[in-house]
């Protein structure tokens, strides 16, 4: 998919009073009793979009859905973070009629997966949704890996656009299909469904693969090594020593960090052993082969962060950011990191993209791409 085929929506001079329908990813963890978002990065990029549409005179639909996790999670304990970043006033509309019948300037309709059409792509629920406004945009690059009615239903029934920060992630993923060599990919995280098509992809064509996180656990597994009680997707195994095992780009880690944050060499790991993070001889391995990088692609941290093991993904963050390649990241728990440490510009891009970023990189396209590009046609 070439990205200059995709309609980016440049308009702004002929929307005063128009209704504009915008897809953005408000999917934030909040504090509720503090109405507070602690991750707010998604909400940053999608602002100067809403600001530049409201400026010219639109009234805004926004459109977004909340995690499945809680599906009875509602937009409201959020809204006064909303605003406050958006820096507007937004009305919370709790059914498709209340936003219909809305004189808002901004209205925000409730959480997506409280509405029976939407996650089931009912042509039905993408109508009443394209009743509520005469163009869509989609800002949501970060959704757009779901097949949901607001993302490739409702941009077959109206004039749709990408939004910038849309654009600007399908941009610069593509940068990585013919990287500058050499060229060095870095997983990790927790499932391997979800890293496998980006494996496949970039096996053959990146300089030096290092797999770390939870995922490394099945890769040392396949090579016969000791992993004690860590999760292992014994499912993967097969494909794991048909397609991966022996490769020479393949880094895997030399060793790990057990319970107490002890440090052992992966031959050394024992039966009762549970493995929460990398090594700090892996961190000077990675050290080593990142120096000699001109492009490194990561997604997913090093360790079980959410349980205090952040160590290597930390140390991987300082070294990453004081490289001389151009380097992207990718997931909401790395990203995390960085902006606490104030160093978001030491990057060359940080993706607001987790699961949409890694099927981006491993298909060239999305859901919500072939919907948008399907809609152009027909224009």
């Amino acid at each position: 998919m070439n990205p200059k085929n995709l309609p980016v929506f440049t308009d702004f001079t002929g929307i005063k009073g128009k209704r504009v329908i915008v897809r953005v990813d408000f999917n934030v963890p909040v504090e509720e009793e503090r109405g507070v978002a602690p991750d707010d990065y998604r909400l940053i990029k999608t602002a100067p979009l809403l600001k530049h549409l409201s400026d010219a005179g639109a009234r805004l639909v926004l459109l977004s859905h909340l995690t499945e996790k809680k599906p009875h999670r509602s937009f409201r304990p959020l809204l006064g973070a909303l605003q406050k970043k958006m820096d507007m006033s937004i009305e919370l509309a709790y059914s498709v009629e209340d936003a219909r019948k809305s004189e808002s300037s901004v209205v925000l309709l409730e959480n997506l997966r409280v509405f029976k059409g939407e996650e089931a792509n009912s042509p039905a629920f993408a109508k009443e949704l394209a009743s509520l406004g005469s163009v869509f945009i989609n800002e949501g690059f970060s959704q757009s890996h779901r097949a949901y009615a607001s993302v490739v239903g409702l941009p077959q029934l109206l004039p749709s656009f990408v939004g910038p920060l849309f654009y600007e992630e399908v941009t610069t993923l593509s940068e990585v299909f013919l990287p500058e060599h050499p060229f060095m990919l870095i997983l990790g995280g927790v499932k391997f469904a979800t890293k496998v098509g980006v494996l496949e992809h970039f096996m053959t064509s990146a300089d030096a693969v290092f797999v770390g996180g939870v995922l490394a656990n099945t890769f040392l597994a396949a090579e016969g090594v000791e992993v004690g009680t860590s999760p292992v997707e014994k499912d993967a195994l097969p494909l794991v020593r048909d397609t991966f095992r022996g490769r020479k780009n393949l880094m895997l880690p030399e060793d790990v960090r057990v319970e107490g944050n002890v440090a052992r060499r992966v031959e050394e790991i024992q039966t009762g052993d549970f493995i929460y993070d990398a090594g700090p001889k892996t961190i000077v391995s990675l050290a080593e082969k990142i120096r000699d990088m001109r492009m490194i692609l990561w997604n997913g941290p090093l360790g079980l962060v959410e349980k205090g093991y952040s160590h290597g993904t930390v140390d991987l963050i300082d070294i990453l950011a004081n490289c001389s390649a151009k380097v992207i990241i990718g997931g909401g728990d790395t990203i995390g990191f960085i902006r606490k440490q104030k160093i978001e510009k030491d990057f060359y891009y940080l993706s607001t993209g987790g699961g949409a970023m890694l099927e981006f990189l491993a298909k060239g396209t999305l859901p919500g791409i072939e919907a948008i590009l399907v809609s152009k046609k027909a224009l």
